[in-house]
């Protein structure tokens, strides 16, 4: 095991745990003020009981979500301090919005919102829960662009430095430019809407669940209304995992490679040693489309049949996609930490020859960026149950991340009692 591994498997460890916990925060914090606004129109104090009951999961979860995030900053920080400084420096405005956004403003909306239940009027209260949404959407929006800069570094200059350590700069001269990428709008719109759909068919499961032990009307009438928003969302979802995948695949020749498990036809052959990716991910590529086909199917099965096998089973597998999805976003760059575009690399062999070219290529490689873990390697080699240890971390993480949405899903408010 090299440095490059422990790297990746640490980081996907925390994103496994970090994500469904964030998709859940931002799906109900649309949600929410939605039902409430679904429950005042139709006067059906259901939704709004729904509504009561699930807000307490917000005040849970945020936190355990935070934590896990704080996890993945303390990593990148120590296995990739070098990128995490170039990112710093090159993406600040990015980070200083996203925190602003996510802890100084979100937070204490989403508190608010939460103690505000029945001391405000529900206009006031509804309007609050859509602001503290509207902020923490912010977080992902700042994010995904640093994932969009990975993938093609629009509005990223590689400028020739001989007193620079690595033989060149790396300068974003217009922050407007960024947003330009073409692999960002449909990202987005896929993690927005894939957090909506995952939340809603979570919420529909466990009250399918409830519902089949209890017959309690409300989670009877919810669990029906998620599950629309759920095929609607989820629809949408699809929409921008597609056009995610065909903007890869014109911008970002090592992460479609990795996905689909062949180069893109535009690639000339004499760039494929220089683009090869570290793991071709085909398998899980075509795994979360059987997945999604069979979560469609059990979802329909659903408004006909309900017991607590559908439940379960609309409960952990689109959790797994989640997961699967969005460790395979985050490794499919690889062996780069940033890939270098075709074009790039076409002006820097013009402009430069292809010394130059090469050395950029390889200077963002993540091997360049990573810290030096070979100590940490030769020890897991000695000690291989080690990383069983840490599978079985993983596991346990994820079977309380679960049973934490579960129980945070059905808490029953004083207010709606």
């Amino acid at each position: 095991m090299n440095a490059i591994s422990i790297a990746v498997d640490l980081l996907a460890w925390a994103f496994g745990v970090h994500i469904p916990i964030v998709y859940t925060v931002l799906g109900l914090l649309w949600l929410l003020p939605t039902l409430e606004v679904i429950g005042v129109r139709t006067n059906n104090q259901h939704f709004i009981n729904a509504a009561a009951n699930m807000s307490n999961y917000l005040i849970l979860i945020y936190a355990i979500g935070g934590v896990f995030g704080t996890i993945i900053t303390v990593f990148l920080a120590g296995l990739y301090p070098i990128f995490t400084n170039a990112a710093g420096l090159l993406l600040w405005p990015v980070w200083a919005i996203a925190i602003v956004s996510g802890v100084v403003i979100a937070l204490p909306l989403i508190g608010f919102y939460n103690r505000s239940r029945g001391r405000l009027s529900m206009r006031a209260h509804i309007i609050i829960g859509y602001l503290a949404a509207i902020f923490a959407t912010v977080i992902p929006a700042m994010f995904r662009l640093v994932f969009a800069v990975v993938n093609y570094p629009l509005g990223v200059e590689v400028i020739k430095d001989p007193n620079s350590l690595i033989g060149f700069d790396l300068v974003v001269k217009n922050y407007a430019e960024l947003f330009a990428n073409p692999t960002y709008p449909p990202l987005l719109l896929a993690t927005i809407f894939g957090a909506l759909a995952l939340t809603a068919i979570l919420i529909s499961s466990v009250y399918d669940w409830k519902w089949d032990s209890t017959k309690n009307e409300m989670y009877d009438v919810v669990s029906k209304f998620m599950k629309k928003l759920a095929l609607a969302f989820g629809a949408i979802y699809v929409i921008g995992g597609v056009w995610y995948l065909y903007e890869v695949y014109q911008y970002s020749p090592t992460v479609i490679w990795s996905i689909l498990g062949h180069p893109p036809s535009y690639l000339p052959s004499a760039f494929y040693s220089v683009y090869q990716p570290t793991l071709i991910l085909s398998g899980w590529f075509y795994a979360l489309i059987a997945l999604g086909v069979i979560t469609l199917i059990t979802l329909l099965a659903s408004f006909r049949v309900r017991n607590k096998i559908l439940a379960a089973i609309n409960f952990i597998i689109p959790l797994s996609m989640v997961d699967i999805a969005e460790v395979m976003n985050l490794v499919a760059h690889l062996p780069y930490a940033i890939v270098p575009p075709v074009s790039a690399a076409e002006a820097l062999v013009n402009n430069y020859g292809l010394t130059f070219a090469l050395q950029v290529a390889n200077t963002l490689k993540a091997s360049t960026f990573i810290s030096t873990l070979d100590v940490l390697g030769t020890y897991i080699s000695q000690y291989p149950a080690l990383l069983y240890l840490a599978d079985v971390i993983f596991v346990f993480f994820n079977i309380m991340i679960a049973v934490t949405i579960y129980f945070g899903l059905v808490w029953r408010s004083k207010q709606s009692s």
